[in-house]
């Protein structure tokens, strides 16, 4: 993958241009999820973004063998992880939020 915005993601809190109205805690289960092999460049710093529901935090999820760059001003590649739980394999220390 080439210059992608957010190129791994999972966001139970998602909510586009900040206009939702909260309706209480998640009913959603996000449960053994595995990013394995993915290389590339993002256009944006965050390379991982995994942000779970603080009452159903993600379970299992698993980083494997993941390179991902910021390809922008700085090089400062991150990833931020909340309510994640799950092994890292394979990353920069940068990248591995779990």
């Amino acid at each position: 993958m080439d210059n992608v915005s957010y190129p791994i993601i999972i966001d139970q809190k998602y909510c586009p241009n900040n206009i939702c109205v909260k309706s209480g805690a998640s009913k959603v289960a996000v449960n053994d999820v595995v990013f394995k092999n993915i290389h590339g460049t993002s256009n944006t710093p965050e390379a991982i973004t995994l942000n779970c529901a603080n009452n159903l935090p993600c379970q299992g999820v698993q980083l494997v063998n993941v390179d991902i760059k910021y390809n922008g001003s700085g090089n400062k590649t991150m990833a931020v992880c909340k309510n994640a739980i799950g092994k890292s394999i394979g990353l920069a220390k940068e990248l591995a939020c779990i």
